[in-house]
């Protein structure tokens, strides 16, 4: 019996996000998790584009809401730039715990003070364009944009990325994180990840403290 309970507290321990709601506010802190169930939609375990629409909520209809604590693998950018948009609008502070890869990033840099918490870690890449989002995008507008075939489409694509490339560039740069480090961030593959030094996110900017 003692050796069942020890195993059940250390799978407690080992799993800071079991029991965790998706969206909780505490205090003037509202804490998302991506990686973990709630939404409206369905769960596939990153940020979804619907998680725009509940966070928005939860930070104007609760009063006194001034930090977003942020953890999960990422997801939908087009969800996590404008998240970030609102983090900058009003003017919230971000932490970061877990770890916090991929899109959520960009959500920890959007903050006006942003700290890392003990243990934790972020995880950058360029940004991964999946096959399967785009068939459907060429099937519904090829007849509207006079697109021949999927090569026609990839001409359009490719600006339209490299347009989303240079605005990201800005916007970390607007951050007063350095470029040497955006120039990492941009240059690791998409399916990899580049995890710095807590004294590499300080001395570039990527945390404030």
């Amino acid at each position: 019996m003692r050796l069942i309970q020890f195993t059940l507290c250390l799978i407690v321990f080992a799993s800071p996000s079991l029991g965790e709601p998706r969206y909780q506010i505490d205090g003037n802190t509202l804490t998302f998790n991506m990686g973990v169930p709630g939404g409206p939609g369905e769960f596939t375990g990153q940020l979804e584009y619907y998680d725009l629409r509940e966070i928005g909520e939860l930070i104007f209809e609760s009063v006194g809401v001034e930090v977003l604590k942020v953890t999960g693998p990422g997801g939908s950018m087009i969800a996590a730039r404008e998240i970030a948009n609102k983090v900058i609008n009003l003017n919230l502070d971000t932490v970061a715990y877990g770890d916090c890869m991929s899109a959520c990033t960009m959500i920890f840099l959007a903050g006006k003070k942003r700290t890392l918490a003990e243990n934790s870690r972020l995880g950058f890449h360029k940004q991964l364009v999946v096959k399967r989002d785009h068939k459907p995008i060429f099937e519904a507008n090829k007849d509207a944009k006079g697109w021949e075939d999927e090569f026609a489409y990839f001409n359009y694509n490719y600006d339209r990325l490299v347009t989303e490339l240079v605005d990201d560039i800005k916007f970390i740069n607007s951050r007063g994180v350095s470029i040497d480090f955006i120039l990492n961030v941009f240059s690791t593959a998409n399916d990899d990840l580049w995890l710095p030094s807590r004294e590499v996110l300080l001395s570039s900017g990527a945390i404030t403290e």
